[in-house]
């Protein structure tokens, strides 16, 4: 039972492990924004109260560039891979689904569960709780169409924190463009001095700004065509679709998962944290009222 099997000691070790690696990629993504962000933004400022500056500004933005292209960007994505395929393994035997090989790869090491929830075990006390990781109504239905339940509600709190989250950063990069562009005017620059000199040495700042605003765009709009597709198949699980049928399809619906989580850009614990609480209500309530559509549907007592 979905229930009862999330809140095993295995189980709960490997969120604390995909929650771990997801904590040290995104401490990589914040050295990222520091370096492209508040030090490039003051690079810039700099630039326009002493010009003579621009040829080691310049500088710093290429040298960051690199090192966000060869290094900082793919030591986040193995971490988030790792995370990934061990979130997989929890659901794979939360919500009785076979491994997919093919799409995931080999199952993770034990070992490597064991070494990153014994870091998480460190600071778990900051954290949300792990313990009833999908919503418990779940538990009044049969597995095939509980399961169904849990992976919509999957996508649908994902979509919806990401969509939230590009706000934020669309916001944050036209409010830096704008405070950067009125006070190199007022200091006298003009056009062509100002994409010489300050636009340029701001544009890794502004291009990460942007690529996070277009990545978690498109991660929202994934999982929007996920959650429609479970609800797709949910329908089919209330009708004459049989149990085999209706697993095979939540096996297909967890490899994009999967993918959709691999491809994913990070998501801050501050803001995770600020929504979850609003999101964790209306997403029981959403389940709950599946729940019950099924019972009524299927005459489950």
């Amino acid at each position: 039972m979905i229930t009862v099997e999330q809140n095993t000691e295995k189980q709960i070790n490997r969120l604390a492990a995909q929650r771990q690696l997801y904590a040290s990629a995104k401490k990589i993504f914040g050295w990222q924004v520091f370096l492209s962000g508040p030090l490039t933004v003051a690079a810039a400022f700099l630039v326009v109260v002493d010009p003579s500056y621009k040829g080691y500004v310049a500088a710093w933005g290429i040298t960051i560039a690199l090192c966000d292209l060869f290094w900082l960007t793919p030591w986040q994505k193995r971490l988030r891979d790792s995370a990934a395929r061990i979130q997989e393994a929890f659901d794979c035997d939360v919500l009785a689904l076979s491994w997919n090989a093919v799409k995931a790869g080999k199952r993770p090491d034990p070992e490597l569960v064991k070494e990153q929830s014994d870091k998480y075990k460190k600071w778990e006390a900051k954290m949300p709780p792990l313990e009833n990781w999908y919503p418990v109504a779940v538990g009044d239905l049969p597995l095939h169409i509980g399961r169904l339940a849990c992976q919509r509600s999957n996508c649908w709190w994902d979509s919806k924190q990401r969509r939230r989250y590009a706000i934020w950063v669309i916001f944050m990069v036209m409010f830096i463009f704008a405070v950067v562009l009125g006070f190199s005017f007022r200091g006298g620059l003009t056009v062509e001095n100002f994409v010489l000199k300050v636009a340029a040495p701001l544009a890794p700042a502004l291009l990460l700004g942007l690529r996070q605003f277009s990545e978690q765009r498109e991660a929202a709009t994934r999982l929007d065509r996920l959650k429609d597709q479970a609800e797709t198949i949910w329908k089919q699980a209330l009708g004459q679709k049989s149990k085999s049928e209706i697993t095979a399809l939540s096996r297909s619906l967890q490899d994009e998962i999967l993918e959709n989580r691999r491809k994913s850009p990070l998501v801050f614990d501050l803001i995770f944290k600020r929504l979850r609480s609003d999101y964790e209500i209306q997403m029981n309530y959403g389940v709950a009222d599946y729940v019950a559509e099924a019972k009524q549907t299927l005459q489950i007592s």
